[in-house]
């Protein structure tokens, strides 16, 4: 379905964040996750990519079949490349390696490239009540709609200028490797990072919303 939302289940001693409407009794934090099903979430791809999410077997998301794709990230280029009203977009090799498409980001600002924290996460099926949540509760997602924060903002493949697809989005305050940020990510204004993909060409692409 193309609309099959999920949330990320993290388990609590990785991640036990409260702040704002992000509350933790928020029902978005206590969903089951699906049996069997687990992705490789944070450490490093490379020396200078860091692991997002790692699909590794066959998995669909908003129509789009994922399989052994790594979604990986520079965080210092993510950032720099926000402030110049650029985005970051990866090309996805059949071997799982990653591939920059994105060049001219001039790194005027300097920022933590630090990994999140490594671990295992799981996913749960959002009830039906929960699929138009606001920017509350866990809003840490797979697939559906995402939640934005300010307007709706899709990007374009850079290779075949097709609309692409929302595949997730994670919250300010995981848990990274940067002891000089109280080992906090932030994405922005303690905003969201979107992920999305292409695909016909098998491009991420991504992009961050904050106040």
């Amino acid at each position: 379905m193309k609309n099959q939302s999920h949330h990320i289940i993290f388990d609590p001693a990785y991640y036990n964040r409260t702040i704002g409407f992000r509350v933790r009794n928020h029902p978005t934090w206590n969903l089951n996750p699906l049996p069997n099903l687990f992705f490789k979430f944070g450490g490093q791809l490379t020396d200078k990519l860091n692991r997002l999410i790692s699909i590794k077997d066959s998995f669909t998301i908003n129509q789009c079949e994922l399989n052994n794709v790594n979604f990986g990230i520079d965080f210092e280029e993510f950032f720099n490349a926000q402030i110049q009203d650029e985005y970051l977009f990866y090309k996805h090799l059949e071997n799982g390696g990653i591939k920059s498409l994105t060049t001219g980001i001039k790194i005027d600002y300097p920022y933590s490239n630090y990994p999140l924290k490594e671990t295992t996460i799981e996913i749960a099926l959002t009830t039906k009540e929960l699929e138009s949540q606001e920017w509350e509760g866990n809003c840490n997602k797979i697939g559906g709609n995402p939640i934005w924060i300010q307007e709706e903002q899709y990007l374009k493949c850079p290779v075949c200028k097709s609309k692409m697809e929302f595949i997730f989005q994670l919250d300010s305050g995981l848990p990274d490797l940067n002891e000089r940020n109280d080992n906090e990510i932030m994405f922005g204004n303690d905003g969201i990072l979107y992920a999305l993909w292409c695909k016909k060409d098998t491009v991420s692409g991504y992009l961050w919303q904050c106040t």
